[in-house]
Protein backbone atom coordinates (compact mmCIF):
# COMPACT_ATOMS: atom_id res chain seq x y z
CA UNK A 1 0.00 0.00 0.00
CA UNK A 2 1.15 3.26 -1.07
CA UNK A 3 1.82 6.16 2.15
CA UNK A 4 -0.72 8.06 0.84
CA UNK A 5 -2.82 5.75 1.07
CA UNK A 6 -2.33 4.92 4.03
CA UNK A 7 -2.74 8.43 5.49
CA UNK A 8 -5.79 8.54 3.49
CA UNK A 9 -7.25 5.19 6.01
CA UNK A 10 -5.91 6.63 8.72
CA UNK A 11 -7.51 10.15 8.26
CA UNK A 12 -10.56 9.01 7.10
CA UNK A 13 -10.72 6.73 10.98
CA UNK A 14 -9.93 9.70 12.82
CA UNK A 15 -12.54 11.55 11.05
CA UNK A 16 -15.11 8.86 11.39
CA UNK A 17 -14.13 8.72 15.11
CA UNK A 18 -14.75 12.74 15.47
CA UNK A 19 -18.13 12.41 13.84
CA UNK A 20 -19.60 9.64 15.86
CA UNK A 21 -18.23 11.36 19.11
CA UNK A 22 -19.82 14.37 17.99
CA UNK A 23 -23.23 12.82 17.22
CA UNK A 24 -22.92 11.43 20.52
CA UNK A 25 -22.72 14.71 22.54
CA UNK A 26 -25.17 16.79 20.13
CA UNK A 27 -27.89 14.08 20.78
CA UNK A 28 -28.02 11.52 18.03
CA UNK A 29 -27.77 8.80 20.67
CA UNK A 30 -26.09 8.99 24.68
CA UNK A 31 -22.71 10.53 24.44
CA UNK A 32 -21.17 7.96 26.32
CA UNK A 33 -21.49 5.59 23.59
CA UNK A 34 -20.68 8.01 21.13
CA UNK A 35 -17.58 8.03 23.34
CA UNK A 36 -16.60 4.32 23.82
CA UNK A 37 -16.86 3.96 19.86
CA UNK A 38 -15.12 7.25 18.94
CA UNK A 39 -12.22 6.07 21.26
CA UNK A 40 -12.52 2.17 19.95
CA UNK A 41 -11.71 3.47 16.30
CA UNK A 42 -9.32 5.70 17.22
CA UNK A 43 -7.50 3.12 19.26
CA UNK A 44 -7.84 0.63 16.00
CA UNK A 45 -6.46 3.51 13.75
CA UNK A 46 -3.49 3.72 16.39
CA UNK A 47 -2.99 0.17 15.69
CA UNK A 48 -3.40 0.78 11.90
CA UNK A 49 -0.58 3.14 12.34
CA UNK A 50 1.77 1.27 14.32
CA UNK A 51 1.06 -2.24 12.33
CA UNK A 52 2.19 -0.21 8.73
CA UNK A 53 4.95 1.84 10.18
CA UNK A 54 3.30 4.85 9.04
CA UNK A 55 5.41 7.74 11.16
CA UNK A 56 3.00 10.40 12.55
CA UNK A 57 3.01 14.24 11.84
Amino acid sequence: MDNNQKNFVLYILGAVGLLIFLGGIFGLYDWKYGLVIAIVIWIIAGAYRTYFGVPSN
